[in-house]
């Protein structure tokens, strides 16, 4: 009987991980096959894929026709490979996001079974990070760059942290985390820390590891640097470090959601980091070297959520290495974590288990969230096509302010998205492109749609507009799909110019 009790909760555990892990699944698939935008920068990493799969350059000075994501190349490259094959297309865009999201998941369980050595105990922590879905934004699969990040990223340390000495397994690392920071900035940041670590636990053979990573990285940096004529430095570093740093956001990102909604994750290892000190002192960082991952990823996380407009993509790294946390107590929590010899399990039903269960529930609790809330409906997708429709009966070009590809998919020649056009004129501070201001006034474009965003209320922006398209018509909600994601917009208002 007494065994019998002692498998029925982690039952219960996997069985809830299994439930989460559906309903991700009901809701990521109907979200992956909507063909319109689920988030209005989705729209913008589409078309810059594009400009990669045809074969045009990216990294531009601003101007009227195309400004770039602040973002590192990586998923642009594997984006442009996928649309050269099957033309512009959200749904094969949000495949690297979704694949990534997989790899995420078989790596957390992989990971966790190796360090507790528990089944049950390697598919709750892959559950939780399924689980984590709403906390994070319901980022996992479109198509933007973190979910790929957090996978490079958590691989790159997987490889590195099992290398033991191989130096061959640390050159893999160093590539693979370069392939991470190719994907996102801050890649460079958890390659630094894990290199530091490298050094202090397995002394030159580290080097291998630093090699390879910086040989990829800077000589793609540099050659992206020289053939762009110093573009591509302005947008990925100068542009991507120029949002302002809020004190308060990063108090809010570690009261509210580090022991707030991450609360039974954090719980868990914190706890391991206590044991750990606890039985190997200040060397606790050597001994157990996914607290250190883990200590990266929340950095990285709060540089990202400390920067205004640092939405909760930005949560991702933090929450997917905080779901290792369940194996890593786990297995301090062992009589083997204390080097004491193990008494016979059926004797041990102790308070141990009974903390952890009731820690990984509760971040299942935590993570509850309603499906049909973020389901795109077939209103929203009759909406999409209706816009479409009326964007290819107006006669000539028509500039969709923040859809771009509502554009092209009518048939219609796309501008830039104006969000990114804001950030790279340094969050609107520097002059509009003189050849969107000359297309504005010389009335290039038969329509103006808008979706009233802030990034659209700039005041030489609106003075621009109402100067020269002064009439306009309110959409109706059946022809202006709204996104679910993120910063929540949908087309507003059409602006014609006088007759």
């Amino acid at each position: 009987m007494q065994a019998k009790w002692i498998r029925f909760p982690q039952a219960g555990v996997v069985a809830i991980a299994c439930i989460f892990a559906a309903a991700y699944f009901m809701t990521a698939v109907p979200r992956l096959l909507y063909p319109y935008d689920l988030d209005f920068i989705e729209d913008s990493m589409l078309m810059q894929s594009l400009r990669v799969a045809q074969g045009q350059p990216i990294y531009l000075p601003p101007n009227a026709d195309f400004n770039p994501h602040v973002y590192m190349p990586l998923f642009f490259w594997l984006g442009g490979a996928l649309l050269k094959l099957t033309g512009p297309s959200l749904p094969v865009m949000r495949l690297i996001s979704l694949g990534a999201t997989l790899a995420t998941t078989g790596l957390i369980y992989w990971i966790a079974r190796r360090e507790s050595g528990r089944l049950w105990l390697a598919v709750a922590s892959a559950g939780l990070f399924l689980g984590g879905y709403a906390l994070n934004g319901f980022w996992y699969e479109l198509a933007r760059v973190d979910s790929l990040f957090v996978a490079l990223t958590l691989g790159g340390l997987a490889i590195a942290i099992y290398a033991g000495e191989s130096r061959r397994r640390l050159v893999a690392a160093g590539f693979v985390l370069a392939l991470a920071a190719l994907t996102k900035q801050t890649g460079f940041i958890v390659a630094g820390g894990i290199a530091i670590f490298l050094l202090t636990t397995t002394g030159r053979r580290a080097w291998a590891f630093i090699l390879s990573f910086s040989g990829l990285t800077i000589i793609t940096l540099l050659i992206l640097n020289l053939t762009t004529d110093g573009w591509f430095f302005y947008h990925v570093f100068h542009i991507g470090s120029a949002d302002p740093v809020e004190l308060s956001r990063l108090i809010h990102f570690f009261s509210t959601e580090v022991f707030g909604v991450m609360a039974g994750l954090s719980a868990m290892a914190a706890l391991a980091t206590i044991l750990g000190a606890r039985q190997a002192g200040w060397k606790v960082w050597r001994e157990q070297a996914w607290l250190v991952g883990i200590a990266l990823a929340l950095l990285v996380s709060a540089m990202g959520r400390m920067r205004v407009g640092g939405n909760l993509n930005n949560r991702m790294p933090a929450y997917a290495f905080l779901c290792l946390a369940p194996a890593l107590l786990m297995k301090l929590l062992t009589p083997e974590g204390f080097g004491m010899p193990r008494p016979s399990y059926a004797s041990r039903v102790r308070w141990r288990d009974a903390l952890i269960y009731l820690l990984i529930l509760m971040q299942f609790a935590l993570g509850r969230y309603s499906l049909p809330r973020h389901i795109p409906t077939s209103a929203m997708r009759l909406g999409g096509d209706r816009l479409v429709q009326r964007i290819a009966s107006i006669h000539g070009n028509v500039l969709v302010l923040m859809h771009p590809y509502y554009a092209l998919l009518a048939g219609k020649q796309p501008s830039t998205q104006i969000a990114t056009l804001w950030y790279v004129r340094e969050r609107g501070a520097l002059p509009l492109p003189d050849d969107f201001v000359q297309r504005v006034e010389s009335l290039y474009y038969s329509a103006i749609i808008s979706d009233d965003s802030s990034f659209e209320k700039m005041p030489d922006l609106q003075a621009l507009l109402t100067a020269n398209y002064p009439r306009y018509e309110l959409l109706s909600s059946s022809e202006s799909p709204p996104t679910l994601t993120g910063v929540t917009v949908r087309p507003r208002v059409i602006y014609f110019p006088n007759p």
